[in-house]
């Protein structure tokens, strides 16, 4: 069953994030941190990701505080993280 939110849920949290950071609309940001949750618990499940796991969303809620304030280049980059970390983690299943 997780499977079926897992994958599409990241995806559309990155997509979200990034029309969230173009178009200024910080609650397109809060939305993308409620899609980022599951892989955020998966990740804190494992041993190499057990408390950094649960941070992902935070950098999310601090891209749109970033937003709000009209700083876009430090919302880009404060989101960063999550996008190398969903882009290893694809990279990583994909090459298996």
């Amino acid at each position: 069953m997780i499977i079926f939110f897992f994958w599409p849920l990241m995806i559309l949290s990155i997509i979200l994030s990034l029309i969230g950071i173009w178009m200024k609309k910080s609650k397109l940001l809060f939305v993308a941190a409620i899609f980022i949750i599951p892989m955020s618990l998966y990740l804190a499940a494992t041993p190499r990701f057990m408390i950094w796991g649960l941070i992902f969303p935070c950098f999310y809620i601090g891209s749109a505080y970033f937003v709000r304030i009209g700083k876009t280049l430090h919302a880009i980059l404060i989101n960063l993280p999550v996008y190398l970390l969903i882009g290893w983690i694809g990279l990583t299943v994909l090459s298996q």
